[in-house]
């Protein structure tokens, strides 16, 4: 199984404590539909499955969930006020694929690169340790390095707004009608030193408008080698060319 060399609290459900509350904060949260956020390339057909989803309609049934800032510990299962955002792939085309999944968060909300100082978050999303063992998801920019070292990040404008992207491959091939073992996140959470003051703050950038995107892609693994040769080839090197964000 990989183990992470550097720990940070956005990916990794274990990494972060959280202690305390303000109570008083509230946020909303908001996804795009992840139906309309799915690309392939080859004859290959997958689905973003992002639960929970009640309903079954292909929404995230917690698009406008409030936002508390957390208590308790993500480290010890103790984490209280996270919103279940689980987010997965699957192939429902004919041909075995490999898939990635590009997760975009506000940088007003989230420290991202160059230091990756998750303490400087307003807002976390983590994952279990289970889901980056070998052969699952991988959060690098290379099938030889594992999670944790040389994260697959780069930023993007989305119409007036900057995002800091997160890249997550899946490295083993899906065949027809399987689905990834494990989620690619599980949650996300407002950071517990928050105050109304830098809510106040944020929604004059955001305008209310707190929006995770998520974007899903694949491409056949026919011919090659690995994940990410074959989702490099076919789309580019992430940060290398223009995804079709909503």
């Amino acid at each position: 199984m990989k183990k992470a060399k550097k720990v940070l609290a956005l990916v990794l459900a274990f990494a972060l404590t959280v202690v305390g509350t303000m109570g008083a904060t509230i946020a909303w949260l908001h996804d795009d539909d992840a139906e309309t956020n799915v690309f392939t390339i080859g004859n290959v057909e997958i689905d973003l499955i992002e639960t929970p989803d009640a309903n079954g309609d292909g929404k995230w049934d917690n698009q406008n969930a409030k936002l508390l800032p957390a208590t308790g510990s993500a480290q010890d299962n103790t984490l209280q006020n996270g919103i279940a955002k689980e987010v997965s792939v699957k192939n429902t085309g004919t041909e075995s694929a490999y898939v990635r999944v590009h997760i975009a968060i506000p940088q007003v909300l989230d420290n991202g690169d160059p230091d990756f100082d998750a303490g400087k978050n307003v807002l976390h999303f983590n994952f279990d340790s289970e889901s980056v063992a070998d052969g699952k998801w991988n959060w690098s920019n290379s099938i030889e390095t594992e999670t944790g070292d040389n994260w697959n990040f780069y930023t993007v404008q989305i119409g007036n707004v900057w995002y800091n992207v997160y890249v997550v491959t899946y490295e083993t091939a899906l065949a027809s009608g399987a689905e990834t073992a494990e989620k690619a996140m599980n949650q996300v959470y407002l950071d517990s030193k928050v105050t109304n003051e830098d809510i106040s703050r944020i929604n004059e950038t955001l305008k209310n408008g707190w929006n995770i995107k998520v974007v899903a892609e694949g491409a056949q693994s026919a011919g090659f080698a690995n994940a990410y040769e074959a989702l490099n080839t076919a789309f580019g090197t992430p940060g290398n060319y223009t995804v079709a964000w909503n």
